[in-house]
């Protein structure tokens, strides 16, 4: 991936629902200003047809985890919520977020996983 010499993909999941889809990717790579935990992920839980529910961002998203460092004004790790906003989340690692995103995904809008 382009501007991340030495990324390896370490979680690259995606689950198809109905009207909605789950696309999780994490890469460990080397520690830098930009990813000081040495890891680079977006969990993104979405719709495919953006104008189906008025609850999603603009692109589609319903709720995402990153720890994108270009977004003004947020924590290193933080959440996309269905309204715009961005809130700061407890990062104790890539694999137990992941987990957090899946329960998510399936308590909160009854999704199932594979």
């Amino acid at each position: 991936m382009a501007g991340d010499d030495g990324a390896t993909l370490v979680i690259d999941r995606r689950e198809e629902f109905t009207d909605t889809y789950a696309h999780a990717r994490a890469w460990t790579v080397p520690a830098s200003d930009r990813y000081p935990d040495g890891v680079k992920y977006s969990f993104q839980y979405g719709t495919k047809d953006e104008s189906t529910t008025e609850t999603e961002n603009e692109d589609g998203t319903i709720i995402r985890y990153d720890n994108f460092p270009d977004h003004p004004n947020a924590p290193i790790h933080h959440k996309h919520l269905p309204d715009g906003t961005v809130d700061p989340v407890d990062f104790t690692g890539v694999r137990p977020l992941f987990e957090k995103f899946k329960i998510e995904v399936t308590e909160d809008y009854d999704e199932h996983w594979n």
